[in-house]
């Protein structure tokens, strides 16, 4: 089935930086959405809210019921806040484990204005009222860090003493004082004009979702099925309630002076509301409206207020709007976002035409026709390989699933090889297939006579070429021994020989066996005391036994690539970017980036084409560094052109 492209968005859409463009739409986010922000009581932005998830994304919804997209990390994000000056955002991304940074960014420019690496977690993160700062809580005794927005330096000097680690931290209107709670189950007030600590009150302990609310006046949290309100003041518990489910979504804005909370049921979602008086009794819970709409098993995952609108985020990446009115009737709720898109999950070229892989089918296209050639379904497999002038090869990463052939002239699908153990790597050579199975074996195997060799076993193999029919050189990790990031393997008899090249890892091998005296190229990760950690692109002669760098990042990048189209090398090292390296004129070009991180390269004569984190396409002019146009695969296989 061919078809020409159906959608096209004009380019006036786009907001675009020195660097990168965001794009316009309502696809939703990949997976949970871990975030939301918005300014309180801004009249002129009181319809528009971020979302973020862990899919890396910020999305700025605006009143027309769009998104604005742009991906800043291929990690989690788990905080944002906004600027009360409607430009800027702060950004708490993490891997998890060792990696918490803290970003500001200008989302009108889509730049990175400063960031900082935190060695424990963050527990808290929001401006100041006036937006002099953004402070940054730690689970570390240091406690909060006080980031200065004028000169982006940051401090946890601000305060004469150490916060220790907090939950929440807010500021007067005047800025003049901080309010922050301890999960020992305290409330500080500090003077942040001197430094000194004002006032200290004893209050309930280990309380999630903590909030202030009527002009910081009472505060509120959650634990163990019950909604705290505490004189925030004095520290004293005005009332608690019971909530009857799992833990319920809690927010509330300065501003208001009821707190509202949304509890998950079966494809609906009821809001309740806490009405107080400063000077009156607190409320008890009142059932204000009933959503449905939702999918099976999607929650509200979290929640922002202000001005009588709120906007929620669920657990399937999808955003819904609505306002606080009191309705007895359940309302079906239609979200702001859905899925659009299909996702691309590999490209390969052929001759002028590419190979795009989606969960449903193979496809042939190319941006010069804008055919999409829909060549075969696609049996459940994540990898593709161009093999022949009308065939492919289909595996599966990070699994034990068979690696297939596909004849696309007749339709045949034949199973090759079955791995024994979670597919790592897979490459051609010829009829030849290197395989990377578990990380310990390197293994050959013959297309036309169907005969698997097992080629090298060792612990921490990263990659592998097959050189010449005796030569293969093997990527691995210095922890493991030989105490060195690259090898030299004689197939025939297994002599292993420690390469030249210093660094604790090397992965992404390529080199081009139609040069002379090729060179191999790959990415390596080094570490000295001058220059901490670094990524570099390198090479390697067999001939000469020599090697050097070509490019350097100044940061740790574990899921480099680096593509090989002789003579120019490119790469995503650094992850926001693609960079080119010309071997011959020794040029390093740089390429602007689209809404989405890139993640993989293809080319051909004319057109080099980078497949995004996202799943979407960019195509470029090798020779200029400007997109031509982002592809998105619709779900009804057409291309969405922006």
């Amino acid at each position: 089935m061919k078809n020409k492209i159906l959608f096209t968005v004009i380019s006036a859409l786009f907001l675009t930086s020195v660097n990168a463009q965001s794009h316009m739409s309502t696809q939703a986010h990949e997976s949970d959405v871990t975030s939301l922000a918005l300014i309180d009581g801004n009249d002129s932005e009181k319809n528009t809210a971020f979302s973020a998830g862990k899919d890396g994304f910020l999305i700025k919804w605006t009143e027309d019921g769009l998104g604005e997209h742009y991906q800043i990390t291929d990690m989690e994000i788990k905080m944002i806040a906004r600027s009360p000056n409607g430009k800027d955002i702060a950004v708490y991304e993490t891997d998890g484990a060792s990696t918490n940074m803290v970003s500001i960014w200008n989302f009108n420019s889509l730049t990175r204005k400063c960031a900082y690496t935190f060695s424990s977690t963050i527990t808290a993160l929001s401006y100041s009222a006036k937006g002099s700062y953004v402070m940054c809580s730690t689970a570390s005794e240091k406690g909060t860090y006080f980031l200065n927005t004028s000169n982006n330096t940051i401090t946890s000097k601000k305060l004469k003493e150490s916060t220790g680690p907090v939950s929440m931290a807010v500021t007067s209107d005047s800025e003049n004082t901080a309010l922050m709670y301890s999960p020992a189950g305290i409330l500080k007030y500090y003077n942040l004009k001197n430094g000194e600590k004002k006032a200290v009150f004893r209050t309930e302990s280990m309380l999630s979702q903590p909030h202030v609310f009527n002009n910081n006046v009472f505060f509120a949290g959650y634990k163990d099925s019950e909604i705290y309100i505490i004189q925030a003041t004095t520290g004293s518990n005005i009332a608690k309630f019971n909530v009857s489910a799992k833990e319920p979504v809690l927010f509330t804005s300065n501003k208001s002076e009821n707190l509202y909370y949304i509890v998950n049921e079966n494809r609906q979602f009821k809001l309740y509301m806490i009405q107080n008086d400063r000077n009156k009794d607190v409320i008890a819970p009142e059932l204000i409206r009933t959503f449905s709409g939702l999918k099976d098993g999607e929650q509200v995952k979290c929640a922002v207020y202000t001005n009588g609108v709120v906007f929620a985020g669920t657990s399937r990446g999808n955003i819904y709007k609505f306002d606080t009115a009191v309705a007895e009737r359940v309302d079906v709720l239609q979200s702001l976002s859905d899925k659009m898109y299909e996702k691309i999950w590999d490209i390969a070229s052929i001759g002028d035409n590419f190979y795009f892989l989606s969960p449903s089918a193979v496809f042939l296209s190319s941006y010069d026709s804008g055919i999409v050639d829909r060549k075969a379904s696609n049996p459940g497999h994540t990898n593709i390989l161009s093999y022949g002038a009308n065939s492919a090869i289909l595996w599966t990463k990070n699994s034990k699933k068979n690696v297939q052939l596909i004849d696309f002239s007749t339709g045949s699908v034949n199973s090759l090889f079955t791995p024994e153990a979670n597919l790592q790597s897979l490459k051609l050579y010829g009829d030849i297939l290197i395989s990377i199975e578990g990380s310990s074996a390197v293994n050959k195997y013959s297309i036309t006579s169907g005969q698997t060799e097992n080629l090298y076993n060792g612990a921490g193999i990263q990659d592998a070429v097959l050189y010449k029919e005796t030569d293969l050189y093997v990527a691995k990790t210095s922890a493991t021994n030989p105490a060195v990031p690259l090898l030299y393997i004689n197939t025939k008899t297994k002599e292993t020989v420690p390469l030249n090249l210093k660094g604790t890892a090397s992965y992404s091998l390529s080199y081009d066996p139609s040069v002379p005296d090729a060179e191999i190229y790959g990415i390596v990760i080094s570490t000295s005391s001058q220059n901490g950690i670094t990524t570099s692109v390198f090479s390697y002669n067999p001939s000469t036994k020599f090697s050097r760098k070509l490019l350097d990042e100044h940061s740790e990048d574990t899921n480099a690539i680096c593509y090989l189209s002789y003579p120019v090398l490119y790469t995503n090292m650094g992850k926001s970017r693609i960079r080119s390296y010309n071997l011959t004129a020794r040029r390093n070009f740089e390429y602007k980036r689209s809404a989405s991180l890139p993640v993989k390269i293809a080319k051909n004569n004319t057109r080099l084409v980078i497949l995004n984190r996202d799943g979407s396409v960019s195509w470029y002019n090798p020779d200029m560094n400007t997109v031509i146009a982002d592809w998105y695969l619709t779900t009804d296989g057409q291309w969405f052109e922006f």
